[in-house]
């Protein structure tokens, strides 16, 4: 809604952020966390430039679910080859991934989440 320029003094309006203060004791929806996580998981993938760009998002499908990538046997070389990029590179940027979202993912082939959860 957008309310009047000059509204004078004690006027009525609806201001919508009023009401994204929530209750301390209110927890957050599955969904909501979900979409923080994809949000932050898309910023990580949108850092650089557009060909590191590129190189990110295949790092993460290849995280998350590598089936969607087109080869039979995907990997960091792959996605290295792929972008022209050396695999060191590569191996580098998909371990700074699995560092910064690897106690909030479960990956492919992990069998459970990082220990670091279980002992909080």
């Amino acid at each position: 809604m957008i309310g009047p320029h000059h509204a004078p003094p004690g006027a009525y309006y609806d201001d919508p952020a009023e009401k994204l203060d929530r209750p301390a004791n209110e927890q957050l929806s599955p969904y909501t966390i979900a979409g923080h996580g994809m949000t932050r998981i898309k910023e990580w993938a949108t850092r650089g430039k557009a060909k590191q760009r590129a190189l990110r998002h295949d790092l993460v499908t290849l995280s998350m679910c590598p089936q969607m990538l087109p080869c039979k046997h995907p990997s960091a070389a792959w996605c290295a080859r792929e972008h022209g990029v050396s695999r060191q590179w590569a191996s580098r940027l998909q371990q700074e991934f699995a560092r910064e979202f690897g106690d909030h993912i479960q990956f492919r082939g992990q069998r459970f989440l990082s220990q670091a959860n279980a002992i909080q």
